[in-house]
């Protein structure tokens, strides 16, 4: 009767290891499935990104504006930009990439992108760095604060969206074939980035740079970035340069100071026009597009000729209007000028 016993206790373990490798083995085969298809989904994310990718396929003016000038700066020819210019809107209007070509030749590209946010001007810069070789990369600050009040939770999240467009570009130019046809004059109107805007609307606000201590505070998000971008840089050899531009709509001596704050801990020269637009000669009645956000073309004028002053002073820019390489930025100037107002 025991011998019985043990045989049935036997079978009973037998029974129960095959069940059990049974699971197992049905576990490890969900697992692999799950995988093969983790994988088959990731491969035809990057292929979809190779076909939507408008750099690729020549359709730089069949994306959103927004994106427009980072596209054309990103199809340049290799090694042919010497400042790169980043930043939001503010950067589309600090500086005349056209006045500082037919002046000094020196090449310059704007890669702004209407309220483009650190995270984006990192992932532009790594871009921009497998292509061109700048010897000077101007950050425009306002974006510093484009987030100012994002919780660590919703920055943590913008980044994780960022980095998934940037890994799989599909998501970013899924809908570019749906735009609208460019202006085949487009190119005529633009010069590496800026667009000419003349439009006059007075600031009538009175002074805003008033004196203070205080500061306002960047995110997280924004100071690591900021850490990526300087390391960057410097892993290159490029020089990176804070600039911001004059606009009493965002700016204040608290943003100042932070930003001063933010140079000094990176060791980046920061040059803040809006304590000096006496000294550029900045008239808020007639050099103002919108009030105060943005320079027009005349305020423009003044801000580039002193980041021209201070850049030839600080760096080493050649001429390079003689260049048989740039045969194509001579024809565009001259295209440009003739859109310009005359005096």
């Amino acid at each position: 009767m025991q011998a019985s016993k043990d045989m049935d206790i036997q079978k009973k373990d037998i029974s129960g290891n095959t069940d059990s490798g049974r699971k197992k083995s049905g576990t490890h085969k969900i697992w692999l499935r799950a995988a093969a298809f983790a994988m088959v989904v990731l491969l035809l994310l990057v292929a979809a990104g190779k076909i939507c990718d408008p750099i690729r396929l020549g359709l730089q003016d069949s994306v959103s504006e927004r994106e427009r000038y980072l596209l054309h700066l990103l199809s340049e020819p290799e090694d042919m930009v010497d400042v790169a210019i980043l930043g939001d809107s503010e950067s589309y209007t600090v500086l005349s990439t056209y006045q500082l070509w037919k002046d000094a030749g020196i090449a310059s590209y704007i890669g702004g992108q209407s309220g483009q946010w650190i995270g984006e001007s990192y992932f532009s810069l790594k871009k921009i760095l497998k292509r061109q070789s700048p010897k000077v990369v101007i950050l425009e600050t306002n974006e510093f604060f484009s987030r100012g009040d994002a919780s660590v939770v919703r920055d943590a999240a913008k980044s994780a969206q960022e980095l998934a467009r940037q890994m799989f570009p599909v998501f970013k130019y899924h809908r570019f074939w749906k735009m609208e046809p460019a202006d085949p004059k487009l190119q005529t109107t633009i010069f590496n980035g800026f667009e000419l805007r003349a439009a006059v609307t007075p600031y009538t606000g009175g002074g805003y740079m008033h004196a203070t201590d205080d500061r306002t505070p960047v995110t997280f998000i924004t100071r690591y970035y900021l850490d990526k971008i300087k390391r960057l840089c410097d892993a290159h050899g490029t020089k990176l340069l804070f600039v911001t531009a004059p606009s009493p709509v965002n700016h204040t001596m608290q943003r100042h100071n932070e930003v001063q704050a933010l140079a000094d801990a990176l060791a980046v020269p920061y040059l803040d026009l809006n304590l000096n637009t006496e000294e550029l000669g900045i008239d808020w009645n007639l050099d103002t597009l919108d009030g105060g956000d943005h320079l027009n073309y005349t305020g423009c004028q003044k801000a580039t000729a002193y980041l021209q002053r201070y850049m030839q002073t600080h760096y080493t820019l050649p001429d390079r209007r003689d260049d048989v390489r740039y045969e194509a930025w001579n024809k565009q100037a001259e295209e440009f000028e003739k859109l310009l107002p005359q005096p």
